[in-house]
């Protein structure tokens, strides 16, 4: 079981490959904050992926947990939006395992690495699949590239080594 943020549901979603995270993962649990981001508003906006999200939901491998904030994270997390803030206090409260977050933002990694928490994003959710045999290495690079593409802010440093990794393997 994992905690997951908004970011790596909505970008897996918009490749169709949200259900990598239910083959790699089993459960992937989220708190409310996130659900009302990616689905109700996602929904209120019209975005399919947040229709692929509801899905989830519905077939039981992604959970939605009520939180309530945990002044601990309140008082060293100040910038991080709501979101953030509840995954922090959901992972600190139901200890997931292995102490997993799926964060995409810089400095909510940070924090979520301050407080013990193995920290990792969507790229890894592709990279882990590719190690696994769920995706093709070429599969794999399309994804990298229709991230890109759909606004996924990466560096040309770790784009570079991702394709390099994918090219060696």
């Amino acid at each position: 079981m994992i905690v997951s943020n908004s970011s790596p549901l909505m970008y897996l979603a918009k490749l169709g490959e949200i259900e990598l995270l239910k083959k790699l993962f089993k459960k992937v649990v989220v708190p409310d904050e996130v659900y009302e981001e990616v689905v109700l508003k996602g929904k209120e906006g019209g975005f399919l992926d947040s229709l692929i999200i509801e899905k989830a939901v519905k077939d039981g491998w992604l959970q939605v947990k009520k939180v309530r904030s945990d002044a601990d994270v309140l008082r060293f997390a100040p910038e991080l939006d709501a979101g953030e803030v509840e995954v922090l206090c959901l992972a600190r409260k139901i200890k997931p395992r292995p102490d997993l977050l799926l964060i995409d933002d810089a400095s909510a990694r940070a924090i979520a690495e301050s407080f013990g928490f193995s920290v990792k994003g969507t790229l890894y959710v592709i990279s882990m699949a590719f190690r696994k045999g769920l995706l093709t290495k070429n599969e794999a690079k399309e994804h990298i590239d229709k991230l890109v593409l759909v606004g996924f802010r990466i560096s040309q440093e770790i784009y570079l080594q991702l394709i390099k990794e994918l090219e060696s393997a």
